[in-house]
């Protein structure tokens, strides 16, 4: 199933069809198989508690479960932040680099434009990123980008530390006399 990203700017509805980036999708992976003697693959399997029991792959069962224990169909789940239920979503702000910097990106989804509005390029315009918020309060943040290679959205959260320069750290060393808290490296001896 496709995926859409709507946006909508000064009232003017932008939407894209998303497809997620991953190390493996640009640069490809290799993938190990192991062999037994006779040169057949071996397949993963899980081995039970007790040990009485060998289940092979497809023998095990994801279950949904309500609150009652009560299992849930698949068909009887929905989204809660599709349609009616959906988080609103605030205007995009322009941000410049070093905002986006200030985020540990966790997953980066490539975009191919299906409507972008006026507003929304002009947005883009000035800086090629801009921030995207909404009603939840996930503490991701998301980051529209556009640069020659086309549209991205970025998605991370807070770093949550500054850095620090050469004229920031604290690089005195304390006096011989004067013990460490840090470290006791003559426990390690």
């Amino acid at each position: 199933m496709e995926r859409t990203l709507e946006v909508v700017c000064h009232e003017g509805l932008s939407r894209f069809t998303t497809r997620k980036l991953s190390r493996a999708s640009l640069y490809g992976r290799k993938r190990r198989v192991p062999v037994h003697a006779q040169g057949r693959a071996c397949r993963a399997a899980a081995l039970t508690r007790d040990g009485r029991f060998l289940l092979p792959p497809g023998s095990m069962a994801t279950l949904y479960l309500d609150d009652y224990g009560d299992v849930v169909e698949r068909d009887e789940l929905h989204a809660t932040r599709a349609g009616q239920d959906a988080a609103p979503m605030g205007e995009p702000q322009a941000a410049e680099p070093a905002e986006l910097l200030d985020h540990s990106i966790r997953q980066i989804y490539a975009l191919e434009p299906v409507a972008v509005s006026d507003p929304l390029e002009a947005l883009l315009s000035e800086t090629g990123i801009c921030r995207l918020t909404d009603g939840d309060e996930t503490g991701k943040a998301r980051f529209l980008v556009k640069n020659d290679a086309g549209y991205f959205l970025l998605v991370g959260e807070q770093a949550g530390f500054e850095f620090v320069g050469p004229d920031q750290a604290d690089l005195s060393v304390p006096d011989a006399d004067e013990p460490w808290d840090d470290l006791d490296f003559a426990m390690m001896a």
